[in-house]
């Protein structure tokens, strides 16, 4: 979009303040124009001349309103131009005269190239805001749009009225475009479906489906997690999973559904049918998607949660064990020492003492951190059904979706054990955990393993 340099493109008068940085931004007199207004008008009207001249190549429209300019802008004409500031009074008594004020537009126009508008003009115009109207978001800003178009043509932009007619019948255009489009692929089940929404009660909360729809996710907190499946849920049972609106931007469809969120529901039951499909759909298809990346949020943020507490219950665990193998030293130091006791019975005590050490080398704390997570089953299962239902997709090789759909087909046939002959992948440090004896253990392993690794790959782009 263009950006400072259009900053007054399509403006019909000038505000009532402009910093010095405007002035000499948009409104300043080059040496040329300074030359120019001198040898082409006399001293009393040469204000007058220079200031619709600034207006008009900073705006592109002609300045037929004298009654608010800035103080800033008649000072610096005044220093330019080597006269007393004038003042508003002074303009609006020269311009009595109308010829006066449409003789110094023509000249502007005339000294700047600028063209009035013809009828070719007005086809380019109408084609080109015909392209623009599918990804402009609002009718304004299409007006907008087309003041700059207008004013990189270097074409005097006419009255407003003219091109808001133009504008709304290309917008009204448009819509319709949206409306067969949206019923090419919403079905009118769905469509009444979707209407029903606005009428319909949510059945634990009190307030309407709309409304429920609308409110944001609360704190996180795992009743946060299952309200928002349960809304994804509800938006998949109305089938807006399945409508195709790529051909629509997806700002624009952010726009429309915008205007749903700002309206209460008694209000858009008063729309035209029209104009309420158009935006009822848009709003069902962008929550879906915004519910979707917040549960994905919501769902990263309850694993990493999980994480911290096996990290933090392994830390604990090491640092009781660490104690706990000190004590045993300075027990065995004390019956080594102690030389009244016969060796046999010293022996015996410290092979009691070292009964419960084992023979296998000591993990290492990431380690301990997946058998945590391991025998955490019972929470890291309850975030398998949401992940499930978002049907994730990703490159072909990816592990995480490997384990994942072999997880789901595990538990859809009730399986509690991980079969011995599973090629799944997983990478090494879980591979002593899914590869061990314990089957049922090893299927618990295999979860927290596809949890941790979908979290990984939607943050490297790979699912």
């Amino acid at each position: 979009m263009p950006g400072l340099e259009l900053r007054y493109a399509g403006q019909d008068r000038l505000p009532t303040r402009l910093t010095n940085f405007d002035v000499e931004r948009h409104f300043a007199l080059t040496e040329n124009d300074v030359a120019a207004i001198n040898a082409h008008f006399r001293r009393d009207r040469r204000a007058g001349a220079a200031i619709q001249l600034v207006f008009l190549r900073a705006s592109g429209h002609t300045l037929d309103h004298v009654g608010t300019l800035p103080r800033q802008l008649l000072r610096y004409v005044g220093e330019r131009l080597d006269l007393p500031t004038p003042t508003i009074a002074s303009l609006r008594t020269l311009y009595q005269r109308y010829k006066t004020q449409y003789e110094h537009q023509i000249w502007a126009c005339e000294y700047l190239g600028l063209r009035s508008i013809e009828t070719g003009h007005w086809a380019e115009l109408e084609a080109w805001m015909r392209r623009d109207a599918t990804e402009s978001i609002t009718l304004d800003e299409l007006f907008q749009h087309a003041h700059y178009w207008l004013y990189e043509q270097r074409i005097l932009i006419p009255a407003e009225r003219t091109l808001r007619d133009l504008g709304r019948s290309i917008w009204s255009d448009i819509e319709c475009d949206v409306l067969a489009m949206i019923k090419a692929t919403v079905t009118e089940t769905q469509l009444i479906r979707a209407d029903a929404v606005l009428a319909t009660k949510e059945g634990t909360s009190g307030m309407s489906v709309l409304e429920w729809l609308k409110t944001p996710p609360a704190r996180h907190s795992p009743s946060t997690l299952i309200e928002t499946l349960a809304k994804v849920r509800f938006l998949k049972e109305l089938g807006a999973h399945e409508w195709t609106l790529d051909s629509m931007p997806i700002e624009k469809q952010r726009a429309y559904a915008q205007r749903i969120q700002a309206r209460r529901p008694a209000k858009v039951r008063e729309l035209k049918a029209s104009t309420r499909t158009i935006e009822l759909i848009c709003f069902l298809r962008v929550t879906l998607l915004d519910l979707t990346d917040a549960l994905l949020y919501q769902t990263g943020r309850r694993v990493s949660d999980l994480v911290r507490q096996a990290y933090d219950r392994t830390t604990v665990r090491q640092a009781r064990s660490a104690i706990e193998y000190r004590q045993k030293l300075v027990e065995i130091k004390v019956l080594v020492q102690d030389h009244e006791r016969p060796a046999e019975d010293r022996i015996a005590e410290i092979a009691g003492l070292l009964g419960d050490v084992t023979d296998k080398p000591p993990t290492s704390h990431a380690a301990s951190v997946r058998e945590a997570l391991t025998d955490d089953h019972l929470r890291m299962r309850n975030l398998l059904g949401p992940l499930r239902e978002l049907q994730f997709a990703g490159r072909d090789a990816e592990p995480s979706l490997r384990q994942l759909d072999l997880i789901g087909a595990l538990h859809d046939s009730g399986t509690t054990e991980l079969p011995s002959d599973c090629d799944v992948p997983v990478s090494g440090g879980w591979r002593d955990l899914v590869k061990g004896d314990d089957r049922a253990r090893a299927l618990r392993a295999l979860e927290a393993s596809a949890i941790t690794g979908l979290r990984k790959g939607l943050r490297r782009g790979s699912v």
